[in-house]
């Protein structure tokens, strides 16, 4: 049997013994830790006056970037829309889910508390609108573009003249600017629309022959009415649009569908306020193809990714641009803009705004 003295005298037992030592050897700092107790106190003391501060800090109400607030602003903006003898359109909400069309009046007057509109040839109007809230929209020229506004605001007086209605609106408290006109969908007038191509797969032209149409392939599918139907357009935005291809093609059309596909459409268009067509090149990527129950033809959403049009050169040649920030074709939002505001002057005949309207139906 080992003896018990030369067991406690090995290098393993004293090494275990000099740490038991030191560690019953270690006293406690008690006023380093008081210190470290107290400086953590008053960080969690400031950071729960901070949150205090923050929950009971008056917040200020949030103001979308295409809201126009400032009192100042609105009425410049009014007085612009005065100057330019911009259209008003008035909606009146009747209760229902569905919107009146609009009324088409002009800005006559531009008062401290008070916008004065007219609108002719409306001869009655009933008194109960007096004091109810009605759905203004007009817009602004600005060089080649437009930028339209809507605003809300309450009737205050109607005045009924031999030739004209009279209202008076209260100044409003705010303006939006609806800069974002992609969101605005419409069914190519078919009057309007003079033809239609587009370019898929190896058609679509690459690098710089983009930029030249002489160096371009026939189109893939043609739309010329009455002639050749190939496909069609359902809606159009400035932001993308909505295309059917009938039923007898889909069978040559199966490796077209597929996600994120680009492919080119080209849309000429008739601009009657001007007289003339306009021509857009759109490059576009393919969103979400969707079977007709109803015509066993696919309906192909589309997105816009750049856009293209004649060269001030002339010739065969392109200028490609790039998307503006609101994720639109300017131009073609134009168009689309005044199209769908022929549509509602179209809707005040047909349900007799004006002479023939009795305003006390509504």
């Amino acid at each position: 049997m080992p003896d018990s003295s030369m067991l406690f005298s090995t290098p393993e037992y004293a090494s275990f013994w000099e740490v038991q030592r030191h560690f019953l050897e270690r006293t406690l700092n008690i006023g380093a830790a008081q210190e470290v107790l107290v400086t953590v106190g008053v960080l969690v003391g400031v950071l729960l006056l901070f949150l205090l501060f923050m929950h009971f800090k008056p917040k200020k109400p949030y103001i979308p970037q295409d809201w126009i607030t400032d009192a100042a602003q609105i009425r410049n903006t009014l007085d612009t829309a005065l100057t330019q003898r911009s259209k008003f359109e008035l909606y009146f909400a009747t209760g229902s889910d569905t919107r009146r069309p609009a009324l088409r009046c002009s800005l006559q007057d531009v008062g401290t508390e008070d916008l004065l509109v007219e609108a002719s040839g409306l001869t009655t109007l009933s008194s109960r609108w007096k004091g109810r809230a009605v759905s203004c929209f007009f817009m602004l020229r600005r060089q080649e573009t437009y930028s339209f506004f809507a605003f809300t605001a309450i009737i205050r007086h109607i005045d009924i003249t031999p030739h004209s209605c009279q209202l008076k609106l209260a100044i409003p408290t705010k303006i939006e600017s609806r800069q974002k006109r992609s969101y605005l969908r419409i069914t190519p007038p078919e009057e309007y629309m003079l033809g239609a191509a587009l370019w898929r797969g190896l058609d679509v032209p690459e690098g710089t022959d983009r930029n030249d149409l002489a160096r371009w392939a026939k189109p893939s599918r043609l739309w010329v009415p009455g002639m050749r139907e190939e496909f069609s357009i359902h809606d159009i935005s400035s932001g993308g649009m909505r295309l059917h291809l009938p039923r007898n093609i889909l069978a040559e059309e199966m490796d077209f569908f597929h996600i994120s596909n680009q492919f080119i459409v080209m849309l000429d268009l008739w601009e009657p306020d001007r007289a003339q067509r306009i021509r857009f090149w759109l490059l576009c990527r393919m969103q979400t193809p969707v079977l007709d129950f109803e015509t066993k033809g696919i309906d192909i959403g589309t997105q816009f990714l750049a856009w293209a049009k004649p060269a001030e050169s002339g010739g065969s040649n392109l200028v490609w641009l790039k998307m503006a920030s609101s994720g639109e074709v300017e131009p073609l939002g134009n168009w689309i803009m005044l199209r769908h505001l022929e549509f509602f002057r179209e809707s005040e005949q047909v349900i007799g705004f004006g002479q023939r309207h009795n305003s006390d139906n509504i």
